[in-house]
């Protein structure tokens, strides 16, 4: 009789133990179970920081993508494109030579003619061009002058006849009171200077 009693009370000790076993390993198994929730949480969120990252990203990026083309295509355009006019130092037009043709003496005024050479140093072809020419009174051997009158003279060319690569001519007439000057009526008497002023490409 001792013996079963002391079979039972150890079988009764033994029981306990077993079931804090027991909540020891279902405790453990929560908490393994809650850890993958938080990792699937950190996952979501590692996710959503890649989608941010790749998304958001991608898209200004692919938005940046399209940009650049379209930058690209502007500076083309704007390199492709023709101003609607030129100054004298971007033209690439260069008055070669001014000849004096002739002078005439009409008693209060005198007129000075001249020919224009002109050269298309440029990438433009024009249809309206403008000059100015300044006439100037001068002395056989002698490098002193004397301002005596200017005028504007524009060259428009028509469809067909545009200026472009090459060399054009033109006469100039400049008319002042001729008591600007008190030098003979005379080629040699006289010097012209011509410069581009305007000019408007096609």
């Amino acid at each position: 009789m001792r013996r079963s009693l002391s079979r039972r009370r150890l079988l009764a000790a033994s029981v306990p133990g077993l079931l804090a076993g027991c909540l020891v390993e279902s405790g453990d198994g929560g908490d393994g179970v809650a850890e993958p929730d938080a990792g699937a949480d950190g996952g979501e969120s590692e996710s959503d920081a890649e989608t941010g990252t790749d998304g958001g990203t991608g898209g200004d990026g692919s938005t940046a993508d399209r940009s650049e083309p379209d930058r690209e295509g502007t500076d083309q355009v704007d390199d492709d494109s023709v101003p609607d006019a030129v100054g004298p130092d971007g033209s690439g037009l260069v008055v070669a030579n001014a000849e004096v043709l002739d002078v005439a003496d009409e008693g209060y005024e005198t007129t000075v003619d001249a020919r224009l050479t002109v050269e298309n140093r440029g990438r433009f072809t024009y249809g309206t061009v403008e000059f100015r020419a300044d006439a100037y009174a001068t002395r056989p051997n002698s490098a002193e002058r004397d301002s005596a009158g200017f005028a504007y003279d524009t060259e428009r060319f028509p469809s067909g006849n545009r200026f472009g690569d090459g060399v054009r001519r033109f006469d100039v007439s400049i008319t002042f009171r001729s008591r600007e000057t008190d030098v003979p009526a005379d080629v040699d008497w006289y010097e012209v200077d011509a410069a581009v002023r305007r000019a408007e490409p096609v």
